[in-house]
């Protein structure tokens, strides 16, 4: 009877026991904490209103020239067209008449391609002449045509063209250089009624320029 009544005690204390170890283990065990997400804040992309540049809507043709429009402009010698070192345009492309005393008759048409030119001081092109560097020129000899289905005439510089005109002062300086503005005319022989110009830069490196004829 004493073994039954210790056993019994025994039994009940171990069980208090093992309610108080739980609930110390659930009162040992802290809750985590309750952390915010953090909060991020993207400013929206600023985005600079893009200034049109002449040269963003070029057209590159089948002859690796810029298609231009008589009165537009065209440069070259810089990575914008802002700063490019030379501007030009060209301002009508005309059949002209020779009238130089024992002038040849062209064989085919003589245009008149009137341009303006201006350069900066810093300009440096890719003509040598006479001893000095760094020139351009938009003597007929830097000129190409090709008719109206792209077939590339064999010559646009000609003995009737050199020799065109009586007043020779209206032609443009066979080359031009830097801080420098000139008009003048330029004479091309072309071999059909309609087709295009080409001037292929006179060594810039950008690239040439073409025009049609008639002016379009």
């Amino acid at each position: 009877m004493k073994i039954s009544y210790a056993l019994a005690l025994f039994t009940a204390s171990a069980l208090i026991l093992s309610g108080c170890s739980s609930s110390a283990q659930a009162v040992s065990q802290p809750t985590p904490p309750q952390t915010a997400a953090p909060s991020f804040s993207v400013a929206p992309a600023q985005t600079a209103s893009p200034t049109p540049s002449p040269s963003a809507s070029l057209v590159i043709n089948s002859h690796g020239n810029a298609v231009k429009k008589v009165g537009e402009l065209a440069g070259a010698g810089g990575t914008t067209f802002a700063n490019d070192s030379l501007k030009f345009k060209v301002t009508s492309i005309e059949p002209i008449s020779c009238d130089a005393p024992y002038s040849t008759r062209p064989a085919g048409t003589a245009l008149a391609v009137a341009i303006e030119v201006e350069t900066t001081p810093n300009f440096k092109g890719g003509v040598t002449m006479n001893s000095e560097s760094g020139l351009t020129s938009f003597m007929a000899a830097y000129w190409k045509g090709y008719a109206s289905n792209g077939t590339r005439m064999n010559k646009v510089d000609t003995p009737a063209v050199q020799s065109c005109v009586a007043d020779q002062s209206r032609l443009l300086p066979d080359t031009i250089g830097r801080g420098e503005k000139v008009a003048g005319i330029v004479i091309l022989e072309v071999t059909t009624p309609t087709g295009t110009i080409a001037y292929d830069g006179a060594g810039m490196t950008s690239g040439g320029w073409e025009w049609d004829y008639p002016a379009k």
